[in-house]
C-alpha cells in the first residue's frame, strides 16, 4: 500500500521528529550530535528554513521550523540522507540508519507553536537531563550564543515585543509546561 502523500503547505510551521533505528543512542556521542546539527545548520541555509526550537537526544531529534519555498520533505530527505551517508561510511556500516521516515505536524497556530518550541526544550529535562544541556536551543532563547542553529528573534516573537520581555516570557512558559 503506498504511503499517504504529505500536506506541504509554503511557508507553513511544523513539528519535525525522527527516530534512529534499533533505539541506538547515536547522538550520545557528541561528536554525531555536532555533525546533525551542522548539517541542519547547512540546509537551513541552502533551503531558507526558520527554525523556532530544535533538540537532539540520544535516540532521537526534534525541529520546530518554518518552510519558504522548498517543500518539507526535500530539506528533511537532505538532512536524514547526509547524515545517515555521513554516520555509515565515519561507522563502517551499511543499511537504514533512521527508524523510518520523519514525522511532521503542522503547527496551524501561534499557541500551538509557542507550546511546541517550550516541549521541544524541555526534552532534555523529561529525560532526567538538564535544562541547558547542549545539544539544546534553549540556551540560544535564554542568552547569547556565537552562532545558533535557532531563529532567535523569530522564535521569541510572540513571547513578546522587546527582547528581555520575550525571553522572561518564555522562560515563564518554560517552568509552567515543567511542573
Amino acid at each position: 500500500m503506498p504511503r499517504r502523500p504529505r500536506l506541504f503547505l509554503e511557508g507553513g510551521a511544523y513539528h519535525v521528529y525522527c527516530r534512529v533505528s534499533r533505539r541506538e543512542p547515536v547522538f550520545a556521542e557528541g561528536v554525531l550530535a555536532e555533525r546533525f546539527v551542522e548539517t541542519v545548520r547547512e540546509v537551513r541555509r541552502s533551503d531558507g528554513l526558520t527554525i523556532f526550537a530544535w533538540c537532539v537526544m540520544p535516540t532521537h531529534c526534534h525541529l520546530a521550523l518554518r518552510t519558504r519555498h522548498v517543500p518539507l520533505w526535500q530539506s528533511m530527505r537532505l538532512i536524514q540522507g547526509r547524515f545517515a551517508q555521513w554516520h555509515n561510511r565515519r561507522a563502517g556500516v551499511i543499511g537504514p540508519l533512521w527508524q523510518g521516515r520523519y514525522k511532521a505536524k503542522l503547527l496551524d497556530d501561534q499557541q500551538y507553536l509557542d507550546q511546541v518550541i517550550a516541549y521541544i526544550h524541555l526534552n532534555p529535562v523529561r529525560a532526567g537531563l538538564d535544562l541547558g544541556y547542549r545539544w539544546s536551543g534553549h540556551r540560544e532563547l535564554v542568552r547569547r550564543v556565537k552562532a545558533p542553529l535557532t531563529d532567535v528573534d523569530d522564535a521569541l516573537l510572540s513571547f513578546g515585543d522587546e527582547r528581555r520581555s520575550a525571553v522572561a516570557s518564555y522562560r515563564a512558559t518554560i517552568e509552567a509546561m515543567a511542573k
